[in-house]
C-alpha cells in the first residue's frame, strides 16, 4: 500500500533551483519535505503512522532480499472488502479470519473466494496479531499493547492482558496458537536502541513462559504447523521456518504479494499469507508432512472417505480389503481414536472441529485420507 499522496509527489513539487543552492540549503530543504508528510508514512506493517524524517529513511530501507525462493500458489483471495490495511489472519479449522486497520472489524471469511461470512466488532483500530485456539481468537492490539482472548460469536473480550515487551519500547505483531500456549512476535521500534526484535512463548494468562532474540529484523506474521513456528518478515519479505526448541530458522521462503507479509495462518495443510502491499489473501505449499503421517497424506486411490467435511460419521470405502487397522490422527501426530478392523462407519461427533487424518493399515501399508470435522 503507498499512502494518499505519497512522498513521490512531495518530492516532485521541490523546486528544480533549490538543487542549484548550496548543500546546507539542500539538505535543510529535503528534511523539511519529508518531515511535511510524515503523516503519509506507512510503519513497518504498511498501515499510516506519523514519522520524523530519520524514521522515514530507516522504513524505506531497501529490502535485504538474498536469492530468490518462490513458494507454490495454491489460492488467492481478495482481503474482506475496505480491508486496505491487513494486520493479521487466523484459520479456524474451516474459514479464514482477518483484521484491518482501523476497520473495527474482524471478518470471518471464505477460504474459497474470500467471501465474507460473518464480521464481528472490535474496539481496536490497529490489530497486529491474530490467532485461533480451537475455541477463541487471540487479538494483539498494537496501540493499546495488550493481547485479547474473543468470543467469536459475537466479539465479546473474554480476558486480555499486556503484550509480554515493553510497552514504552515495543511493536505488537503476529500471534501463534501451539496447542496449549500462545507466541509473540514483537518487532522494535524504527531506530529504537532499547528494544531489540523478540519472540515470546506465554501461558493463556499473559504469563511468560520463554523469551527469545529474534533472529530476523521486522518480524510480523506468525503461524504454528503442529511442529514448526513459521514467521514472516517485513524487511525481507521473506517467511522462516523455525525450529522452537532452538528458535533458529530451517529455511526460508520468499513472501508473496510485496513488501508487507503481515499475518500467516496455517489451515493443517497449506499456510496462508495476508500481504498489506496487494490487499490479497495467499495460500502456499510448503511441503507440509505432519509428524507420525507417512507422505502419502493426501486421499489415495483405493481408499475413500464421505462425507468430507463431516459432522457426526465418516464412511469409509476400499477396494483393498482387509483394513487391518483404523487411525485417527491430529495435525500433531497424535492418534487421537483408534476402531476395530474392518469398520466401515465411524463415529466422530466427539471430535472437536478441525482438520484430522484418517490412517488405514492395509496389509502392512499405511494410506491415508485428510478430513475436515465441523
Amino acid at each position: 500500500m503507498q499512502c494518499e499522496g505519497g512522498y513521490v509527489s512531495k518530492l516532485a513539487s521541490i523546486k528544480p533551483e533549490i538543487m542549484k543552492k548550496p548543500i546546507l540549503t539542500i539538505v535543510v530543504t529535503l528534511l523539511t519535505t519529508f518531515i511535511s508528510i510524515g503523516q503519509e508514512v506507512l510503519d513497518l506493517s504498511g498501515n499510516p503512522q506519523n514519522c520524523s524524517a530519520i524514521d522515514y529513511f530507516i522504513n524505506s530501507y531497501p529490502n535485504l532480499k538474498s536469492g530468490a525462493n518462490p513458494p507454490s500458489v495454491i489460492n488467492v483471495i481478495p482481503s474482506p472488502n475496505h480491508s486496505t490495511y491487513i494486520g493479521d489472519i487466523a484459520f479456524d479449522g474451516k474459514y479464514l479470519w482477518v483484521e484491518g486497520y482501523n476497520e473495527y472489524f474482524l471478518h470471518q471469511i471464505s477460504p474459497v473466494d474470500g467471501a465474507i461470512i460473518k464480521s464481528i466488532p472490535t474496539t481496536v483500530q490497529r490489530p497486529h496479531g491474530l490467532t485461533f485456539d480451537g475455541n477463541y481468537l487471540w487479538l494483539a492490539d498494537a496501540d493499546n499493547k495488550i493481547i485479547q482472548k474473543i468470543d467469536t460469536l459475537d466479539g465479546t473480550v473474554v480476558l486480555s492482558f499486556p503484550t509480554p515487551a515493553d510497552p514504552n519500547n515495543s511493536n505488537p505483531q503476529g500471534l501463534a496458537w501451539d496447542g496449549n500456549n500462545l507466541w509473540h512476535n514483537d518487532s522494535k521500534f524504527s531506530g529504537s536502541s532499547g528494544q531489540i526484535d523478540s519472540l515470546f512463548q506465554i501461558d493463556p494468562t499473559g504469563n511468560i513462559i520463554n523469551s527469545f532474540h529474534h533472529f530476523s529484523d521486522g518480524p510480523s506474521g506468525l503461524a504454528f504447523d503442529g511442529t514448526y513456528l513459521w514467521s514472516s518478515d517485513n524487511f525481507t519479505t521473506k517467511i522462516y521456518k523455525i525450529d522452537p526448541n532452538t528458535i533458529l530458522p530451517i529455511d526460508s521462503i520468499d513472501a508473496p504479494g510485496g513488501d508487507f507479509p503481515n499475518g500467516l495462518a496455517f489451515d493443517g495443510q497449506y499456510l496462508w499469507v495476508a500481504n498489506n502491499d496487494s490487499d490479497m489473501l495467499y495460500q502456499i505449499d510448503i511441503g507440509f508432512v505432519p509428524t507420525g503421517v507417512s507422505d502419502l497424506y493426501q486421499t489415495q486411490k483405493g481408499l475413500t472417505i464421505y462425507p468430507n467435511p463431516a459432522s457426526n460419521q465418516l464412511t469409509i470405502g476400499s477396494e483393498l480389503l482387509p483394513i487391518n487397522k483404523i487411525e485417527i490422527i491430529g495435525l500433531t501426530g497424535k492418534v487421537i481414536k483408534s476402531f476395530q478392523p474392518n469398520t466401515r462407519t465411524i463415529n466422530i461427533s466427539d471430535l472437536p472441529d478441525g482438520i484430522y487424518f484418517l490412517q488405514a493399515v492395509i496389509d502392512d501399508r499405511r494410506i491415508n485420507a485428510k478430513f475436515i470435522k465441523q
